[in-house]
């Protein structure tokens, strides 16, 4: 039975020392800290080194499914049993928050973050004795070791979506030349042109982009080196892994990954620093791309955030007539550009910066026009030319 008392809960952002924070959630009238949450958050913070980001977005479904509870009077250990019934409560109820798809029932794309979040959480609960054995066991199955991976335990969850791409093409769907050309033109700044040149020549993730500080771009001419820096093979930037960014963002590579940039990139670059000139507090940013100043007074200068990137993108695909882009969008223009045109895997793993040189696959979508062309050539094989 649903309470007819509503559960309040709310997400905050938890600074413990500059510029390392994490995210939480409170909850009840006087919005107290979650202790059993906040304990799993910090410990994805500081006990797994994951992102900041990770942990806002593990707090926004961890803050949904703690109300959901707490409107049913539902211990942990009994929300184990009734996860079922709360995934079809997320399926069956439309998204209320504004932006896109607001108004719209979910899909399992977006239904994969949410219980990989609920999943973790139960696990550490499990691993600090906070549920029982039987809370657990209706949340996981094991499997039993394969021969390449003896004396290891495989915990699968017993509730699962299907969180690849719902698209009719099975894959994740990339900006044509086209669109990223008409993004391009239609962007009426140099920041904003830069910003989309970096996304799709570079293949960036949105996350990488806003967490870039000057200091990263090292734009010298071939055979030249930048103070410290011993890449001689001309413009490039690198990308160390970086948290701290003051909007939550982070670069969640392994090490340092250095990236060529190519000419029109470096000159689009050029152009937002000559931009960033008129932005009075952007003279001592560190940061590579921040904010104008606002009409209401604000004097800009600050770094910006993935948010402000995604809408960014989305309102200039509008503007163009374009369908909804985001910047992912952009990362696989690049991708399939590049798989397109039959770039050696390995070279492709390096530009793209996977960990495993499968990740790239998802690139490698054959074109209707290569299949054709590649028929004919058959054809031609077995036929003879006409």
């Amino acid at each position: 039975m649903i309470s007819e008392v509503p559960v309040t809960a709310e997400i905050v952002r938890v600074s413990v020392i500059d510029p390392l924070a994490y995210w939480t959630v409170l909850s009840g009238p006087a919005l107290h800290v979650v202790e059993d949450i906040d304990d799993y958050l910090r410990h994805l913070r500081f006990g797994r080194s994951r992102a900041e980001s990770t942990t806002k977005t593990y707090a926004g479904h961890l803050k949904r499914f703690h109300i959901w509870c707490g409107e049913r009077d539902l211990s942990r250990d009994v929300a184990a049993f009734e996860l079922a019934r709360y995934v079809m409560c997320l399926r069956t109820t439309p998204r209320q928050t504004s932006g896109r798809g607001q108004g719209e029932l979910p899909v399992d794309s977006t239904l994969g973050p949410a219980l990989a979040a609920i999943h973790g959480f139960y696990l550490h609960l499990a691993d600090i004795g906070g549920v029982s054995a039987n809370a657990v066991e209706a949340l996981f199955t094991t499997l039993p070791a394969t021969a390449s991976r003896a004396g290891t335990l495989i915990v699968k969850p017993r509730i699962r979506v299907d969180s690849r791409p719902s698209n009719a093409s099975a894959r994740p769907p990339a900006a044509t030349h086209d669109e990223f050309t008409a993004l391009l033109r239609a962007a009426t700044t140099a920041r904003d042109r830069c910003l989309i040149a970096l996304l799709g020549g570079c293949a960036l993730r949105v996350g990488q982009l806003v967490s870039l500080l000057r200091e990263d771009m090292h734009f010298v001419p071939p055979g030249r080196t930048a103070p410290g820096c011993s890449y001689t093979l001309g413009p490039h930037l690198h990308l160390p892994k970086r948290d701290g960014h003051p909007r939550g963002a982070a670069n969640k590579n392994r090490g340092t990954v250095v990236l060529p940039v190519p000419g029109p990139v470096e000159m689009l670059y050029a152009d937002w620093m000559r931009e960033r000139l008129g932005i009075r507090r952007a003279v001592n940013s560190p940061w590579a791309f921040v904010s104008f100043p606002g009409p209401t007074g604000d004097p800009g200068g600050e770094a910006i955030g993935t948010r402000r990137v995604q809408d960014l993108i989305a309102n200039l695909a509008e503007q163009a007539g374009l369908r909804h882009i985001h910047p992912h969008m952009l990362r696989h223009t690049f991708g399939e550009t590049a798989a397109d045109i039959d770039v050696a895997r390995d070279v492709l793993q390096r530009l793209l910066g996977h960990s495993n040189v499968n990740s790239q696959d998802t690139y490698r979508n054959v074109s209707d026009s290569r299949v054709v062309q590649a028929a004919q050539t058959v054809t031609h094989k077995l036929f003879g030319s006409p």
